[in-house]
């Protein structure tokens, strides 16, 4: 038997494909394997994570993004991965390979440096559930963010002014004016402005956050079903 060291051809862009390729094949079609091994092949892989949007995910692996969708929804239902994609089938999206099907040890996040950091992780929590928000912040915003953390203002009004935001926007749409998404957090300055010259109880917060769930459901439900191909779906695992 020959004791010659085996040397990849490609050493760039490989994968360890191992047993939790071979677990993922017994448990998945033909279709959502092929996505899976897309995904191994292009994740991070201190992490297993991909970002990319549904529209630029389905032209790489050659599908339908109607195909992509059942084969994430079933790669999630098999335990494989978990994903979230902006209701704008062109905004940012996420896919994470789950530990047990990951070959690599994955490396934890890293703590926020200081408290600039951790008040601009904590508007993105504030932010990721909101549909008529831009799924991803873009330069410009994280400036936003780091300004009004500079000048003083309290995550207790930013959250404010994106839950008051948001409802005008979804009330704009109801009344037949443009459907464009929030874009810049820029459109939140005016209302922080606003506010600063108010007091409100948080029974009045408790309305606004209650009235916002039920508009955006009621968007979800049937607004975000009529737009044929360009379906706007929203999923989160």
């Amino acid at each position: 038997m020959s004791t010659e060291r085996l040397t990849l051809k490609n050493p760039r862009g490989w994968f360890a494909a191992g047993a939790e390729v071979e677990k993922a094949m017994e448990l998945l079609s033909d279709g959502a394997f092929r996505l899976f091994i897309y995904l191994c092949l292009n994740a991070r892989r201190d992490n297993g994570v991909l970002e990319n949007s549904l529209t630029q995910l389905a032209e790489n692996a050659r599908r339908g993004k109607n195909s992509i969708r059942k084969y994430l929804r079933e790669m999630a239902d098999a335990g494989i991965c978990r994903f979230r994609f902006s209701h704008n089938p062109m905004g940012e999206g996420c896919i994470e390979i789950n530990e047990a099907f990951w070959p690599y040890v994955k490396t934890p996040e890293e703590v926020p440096a200081n408290e600039a950091e951790t008040f601009v992780n904590e508007i993105k929590k504030m932010l990721k559930d909101r549909s008529c928000v831009r799924a991803f912040l873009s330069a410009a915003d994280e400036i936003q963010i780091r300004n009004w953390f500079d000048s003083g203002i309290s995550l207790q009004m930013i959250e404010q002014a994106i839950l008051l935001g948001c409802v005008r926007k979804y009330v704009s749409w109801r009344n037949n004016q443009t459907r464009s998404l929030i874009n810049s957090l820029s459109y939140f300055q005016p209302i922080i402005e606003e506010l600063k010259d108010q007091k409100t109880d948080e029974e009045y917060w408790m309305y606004i956050r209650y009235r916002l769930g039920r508009m955006e459901n009621h968007w979800k439900e049937t607004y975000g079903k009529s737009l044929s191909t360009e379906t706007i779906e929203r999923v989160i695992q």
